[in-house]
């Protein structure tokens, strides 16, 4: 068996996977990524927290959220695998001629997640957070970020290492949790959200209406149901992609590199007990009505 091939292809097939993925996603996770990358933190907070517009938000546990694949740490794992997919496995132009990624690269972005305003465990000094919980009070919104303040067309950020960029905001996403009928499709609410802001803070802004993309729907990450995109809800459960031109806007504000080296074997048992988890969620799925 190829594992290197196969590793590839479990991460490449994003977020529809992730929930069942995420112990692979854990061994991806912990190789080594280039030093001195941007590194976006997903802060699931553990206290009240404010971000940049004054917008607070406390700790959220997801216990009503009807998650079955694990506890808060399998959600918070699998929410990191979410999002990085949509950022570092977007299709190359080998496998998509459409794609704007030359083969063999990817962003120079890294993502990681803490449980408080804590900074990066990967030691990078560029870095920046987006939280994620409940606001305090309800602000009416599923999230919020400033346009292009992590990085801009200039490629540099207008804001100081280690702002609260924006917020995921989890009581009002959780509202459209009737929309959602299984573990993916929940985490494709929550993670997408996530997505979406970052897009914004790297210089993304609201499509006008559908767009290009290679996901699940019509509607790229960075739509929206306010106009100009007027995005039906039910899209949001979907693994939604960046658009294309979306995507070229991020190589041009972020940059490229290349991709990060496979795991070493002695990593390849933790990479085939993934894979089992993904055989089984894969099977649980499918024996659904």
């Amino acid at each position: 068996m190829n594992l290197s091939k196969l590793y590839t292809q479990v991460l490449a097939r994003g977020r529809g996977a992730a929930l069942g993925a995420a112990l692979v996603a854990s061994v991806a996770l912990s190789a080594p990524q280039p030093a001195q990358a941007l590194t976006i933190v997903l802060n699931f907070v553990n206290a009240t927290t404010t971000d940049r517009f004054g917008v607070t938000s406390g700790p959220e546990s997801f216990a009503s959220w009807g998650f079955t694949g694990g506890g808060i740490d399998y959600i918070r794992n699998a929410v990191l695998a979410s999002v990085r997919a949509d950022y570092l496995n977007y299709p190359n132009a080998s496998q998509d001629p459409l794609s704007p990624l030359p083969a063999g690269k990817e962003l120079n972005i890294n993502f990681t997640f803490s449980n408080g305003v804590t900074g990066p465990g990967n030691g990078d000094p560029d870095f920046f957070y987006m939280n994620i919980g409940d606001a305090s009070p309800n602000v009416g919104f599923l999230g919020q970020a400033c346009l292009g303040c992590v990085r801009g067309p200039s490629g540099t950020s207008s804001v100081p290492a280690g702002t609260i960029f924006g917020s995921t905001l989890t009581d009002t996403i959780s509202g459209l949790l009737s929309l959602a009928g299984n573990d993916t499709q929940r985490l494709n609410l929550l993670a997408g959200t996530s997505a979406h802001e970052i897009g914004h803070a790297l210089g993304l802004e609201h499509p006008p209406g559908q767009a290009p993309n290679p996901g699940q729907s019509l509607w790229s990450i960075m739509a929206t149901g306010a106009s100009p995109s007027l995005m039906p809800n039910a899209e949001r459960v979907k693994d939604r992609a960046f658009s294309y031109g979306e995507f070229q806007t991020l190589i041009n504000n972020i940059g490229l590199r290349d991709v990060a080296p496979i795991p070493e074997p002695s990593t390849y048992l933790l990479l085939a007990l993934g894979l089992v988890a993904l055989a089984w969620r894969t099977q649980a799925a499918r024996r659904q009505p």
